[in-house]
């Protein structure tokens, strides 16, 4: 009988599940990187996209000046905080403000994701968007704007984790010590993306301390100037996609003495790495991507460095967000290839989808059999007979002159009929889905032409959104065919057992 682990408790309070998030070993390098395998290094990433509020490292510190604020009597229920950030903090702070009642007006760049976007407008927050290539002290950054509302707004504060000194204590008493009992005291390399400096000052602090020999690398974007805090092109910052790390100045709250070295990732690079995790099982951002892609850098430098066979290498990666707050750019493909971030990798891949996969194949290819099809006059009974006795889920429409005008839905029907609001004798006209103007109590769907030249990798896109697709002619006057998803698989099982070959 095989153990099972204990459940977690029930808690009284959202905050109370944030932290302890688990550590996991990846087992193979080249799932990752194909072109390398090192047998000797032991790669593991602590899933800190797993915290519950924003799904990222920034509920912990969120959840730590909120309540040393109120301890010290800084807020009350009528403050307003003003959140400089980048993203995820905001949507923390703003989560845990708007159960207490706190006003939050959250200062973002406007690189910053619509995803989260739409998450701080759910939760009530006012955003202010800022110029992206703004410096840390210039009157139009995010960080100068809140001090100046702050001057403005009666009862409000900043909340600046750059210069908040709880920040690091948080990461020195609790993250890292979550880490040095997850890992038993045994770890040769922490790898950790910086923004703020907190995270890395107070991880490296406290373990540098208590583990001999522990290595520390800092992971930046490429356009970012922590480390040297010289000034940058203002267009390189602008054109900058990975959030969460990096910055154009050296934070006030970063201790440079505690890190080893210094690693600079390219988005194209933090980006297809976020993509692999994903295809790992492991959920994580762009920035966990370029940490993880850091990692790999490091340990292949050190490789070519090294003349002996050394003992296994143990290293630690922090993942500081979820990719879920990326669905319109990490995850879209249009928008990484938009923007030039897929590596040769993911070009490939897309280009099997779209051209090798189908092979130039089109709808007609599918050899759809005949449509079968209704008038808006037959009733709900007539409908219904017809989709069971040919197995159809779906039914087109067409008017007199042929033209297909809507469909209708055998379990839209059905729904109808349980629920009183229909009987069989009604015509489908009234509970059809509409493709033209809408005529009593029928539904309007827009219509996306599909044709028999339609190339069926359109097809397979159309089916993303839609469970069927109907075929007409490019004028839509005639309807020639229903097609399904399992019809492209069929198609293409087919042709890959030779059957169409």
């Amino acid at each position: 009988m095989s153990s099972l682990r204990l459940p977690p408790p029930i808690f009284d309070d959202i905050t109370s599940t944030i932290g302890n998030t688990p550590i996991v070993r990846i087992k193979s390098i080249s799932t990752l990187v194909p072109s390398i395998e090192l047998s000797n290094i032991e790669l593991l990433v602590k899933l800190e996209y797993l915290n519950s509020l924003s799904g990222s490292i920034k509920d912990r510190v969120a959840k730590r000046i909120l309540e040393d604020a109120e301890k010290e009597n800084k807020i009350n229920s009528d403050t307003t905080l003003l959140i400089p950030t980048t993203g995820n903090l905001g949507i923390s702070i703003a989560m845990l403000a708007h159960k207490k009642g706190y006003k939050t007006i959250v200062l973002v760049p406007e690189r910053t994701t619509i995803d989260r976007i739409h998450i701080l407008k759910a939760l009530g927050a006012e955003i202010i968007r800022t110029q992206n290539e703004a410096h840390h002290d210039a009157p139009e950054s995010n960080f100068s704007l809140a001090k100046k509302l702050s001057s403005e707004i009666t009862n409000s504060i900043v909340v600046d984790e750059f210069n908040n000194q709880n920040n690091y204590k948080l990461h020195y008493e609790e993250t890292a010590e979550e880490i040095y009992t997850q890992v038993e005291g045994k770890l040769n390399v922490l790898v950790v993306g910086v923004e703020s400096g907190a995270t890395i000052t107070g991880l490296a602090k406290n373990l540098k301390s208590r583990i001999p020999g522990l290595k520390v690398v800092a992971v930046e974007p490429q356009h970012s100037r922590i480390q040297d805090n010289i000034p940058i092109n203002p267009s390189s910052i602008k054109d900058r996609k990975v959030e969460d790390i990096g910055s154009n100045f050296t934070p006030p709250i970063l201790d440079k003495s505690l890190i080893d070295s210094w690693i600079k990732v390219i988005d194209q690079e933090s980006f297809a790495m976020s993509r692999r995790l994903i295809n790992n099982g492991l959920l994580a951002g762009p920035s966990s991507g370029s940490v993880v892609s850091a990692a790999l850098s490091y340990v292949k430098r050190q490789s070519t460095q090294s003349t002996t066979q050394d003992n296994s290498t143990r290293i630690l990666c922090i993942l500081n967000d979820t990719a879920r707050n990326y669905s319109t750019t990490l995850l879209s493909d249009e928008w990484l290839l938009e923007n030039d971030l897929m590596d040769d990798e993911m070009v490939r891949k897309l280009e099997y989808q779209k051209i090798e996969k189908f092979r130039a194949a089109s709808v007609e290819d599918l050899q759809l059999p005949a449509a079968v099809t209704i008038s808006p006059n037959a009733t709900i009974s007539h409908a219904i007979e017809l989709m069971l006795d040919r197995e159809y889920s779906q039914l087109p429409v067409i008017d007199t002159h042929k033209k297909l005008i809507g469909y209708v839905s055998l379990a839209s029907l059905q729904t109808h009929l349980e629920v009183g609001e229909a009987t069989l004798k009604d015509a489908i006209s009234d509970w059809m889905f509409s493709f033209g103007s809408k005529n009593g109590g029928a539904k309007r769907k827009r219509y996306q032409l599909v044709t028999p030249d339609t190339p069926l990798s359109e097809l397979a896109k159309f089916f993303e959104k839609h469970s069927f697709a109907v075929v007409t002619d490019s004028e839509r006057k005639w309807c020639l065919g229903v097609a399904t998803k399992y019809d492209l698989i069929n198609f293409l099982n087919h042709r890959n057992s030779g059957a169409f070959s």
